[in-house]
């Protein structure tokens, strides 16, 4: 199930993300609140003149070249490539950017840049170069040992720049209400490293959790006596079983913590483009429907063809609570959780799901705006 945002398996690493970044400073009001950010690092008289920069005087993957005084005897001379490259008044400010909280630093970081910067410029050049890192780096103490002697309260005032600082500024100044690229920037960044939902467990969920729901009714400690981690590996064994008998899209089958499942490589089956199957648990459905187990059925930018595979399958409706996205589904029935075969008739489901769409015809856009879908 892919996540709804225009960056999703776009943005995935450091590299992805410093081209987006560095294509963002093509907006003004984002250049202009990233030099903001940076200008609250430095002194009264060397902050950088917004009107001076323009987005044409950002780079990236700038490669220093090599320069043999920068290293020992035994080292290569390559300085590395710097992410993010600001050139302001003929002079290079080098941004690194870590997203990973656990990316270690390269060999030449910082060690290769200040070498370069102090070529450049003698007298200050520990004032151009700066980290972007999440708040928990665990490769920070390694900047410091590397960075000249540089006093380490410097460095952390005046060289560190934050990415969670970098969304609360965005949302502080509404930038992401003003631009749609830019509300999909901060939200993919949100759902693949730093947004924590708070998770709070009460009292009776721990005693369950830990096997510690014990009264003095022997009736009730039966019903109490649920295994949690037993029930779960059954639910992934299931889903589990179901996947080795289908095609699935490889790319697609990362797990989340919202949902469990896979995504049927629908080409593989001669279904129309364009319709999605897929298979697993949906936490938030589990939750609200009691449907553990489900086959979801997707439809893009086809109204009306999802309107009527829906009705015409029968499939359930559930709107999410965050109000972006509904669900068409079909849930696997409780009497099937009371037999020993659940995967065999949970396969049978899906395969039921995907014989139906397999019988749309190839030219199914056309046909339906004549309403004469055919499906058995």
């Amino acid at each position: 199930m892919r996540e709804k945002n225009i960056f999703y398996n776009i943005l995935k690493n450091e590299v992805s993300l410093t081209e987006i970044f560095c294509n963002l400073m093509s907006y003004e009001v984002f250049r202009d609140m990233f030099i903001d950010l940076v200008n609250q690092k430095r002194n009264d008289e060397k902050k950088l003149n917004h009107q001076s920069i323009q987005y044409k005087d950002f780079s990236t993957e700038k490669n220093f070249g090599e320069v043999q005084e920068c290293f020992e005897e035994d080292e290569n001379n390559k300085i590395g490539r710097g992410d993010l490259i600001l050139n302001y008044n003929d002079e290079d400010y080098i941004f690194e950017l870590k997203v990973e909280i656990y990316t270690e630093l390269t060999k030449n970081q910082p060690k290769g840049y200040l070498c370069y910067l102090k070529k450049q410029n003698q007298k200050n050049y520990n004032e151009y170069l700066y980290f972007i890192l999440p708040k928990r780096y665990m490769h920070f103490d390694q900047i410091i040992e590397r960075w000249d002697n540089y006093p380490k309260e410097i460095i952390q005032n005046n060289h560190i720049l934050y990415w969670e600082d970098i969304l609360n500024e965005i949302r502080k100044k509404e930038l992401d209400k003003l631009n749609v690229i830019i509300k999909e920037f901060c939200e993919i960044l949100d759902y693949r490293w730093f947004y924590t939902k708070p998770i709070h467990f009460t009292n009776n969920e721990i005693e369950l959790i830990f096997q510690q729901h014990k009264t003095k009714n022997e009736e009730l400690n039966m019903a109490f006596d649920g295994d949690i981690p037993k029930i779960m590996r059954k639910i992934f064994d299931a889903i589990e079983g179901c996947r080795e008998k289908f095609d699935y899209i490889k790319k697609y089958d990362e797990q989340h913590p919202i949902l469990y499942g896979y995504q049927i490589d629908t080409k593989k089956y001669n279904i129309v483009n364009g319709i999605d199957i897929w298979f697993g648990t949906d936490y938030e459905i589990w939750e609200k429907k009691n449907i553990p187990l489900m086959i979801e059925v997707i439809v893009d930018d086809n109204d009306d063809l999802e309107k009527y595979i829906n009705e015409s399958l029968g499939l359930q409706q559930y709107s999410y609570e965050d109000g972006e996205r509904i669900a068409y589904f079909m849930p696997l029935r409780k009497e099937f959780f009371e037999e020993e075969n659940i995967i065999e008739l949970f396969v049978k489901e899906i395969h039921t799901i995907v014989e139906q769409l397999k019988k749309l015809s190839v030219d199914t856009k056309e046909t339906i705006h004549s309403k004469s879908l055919p499906i058995a």
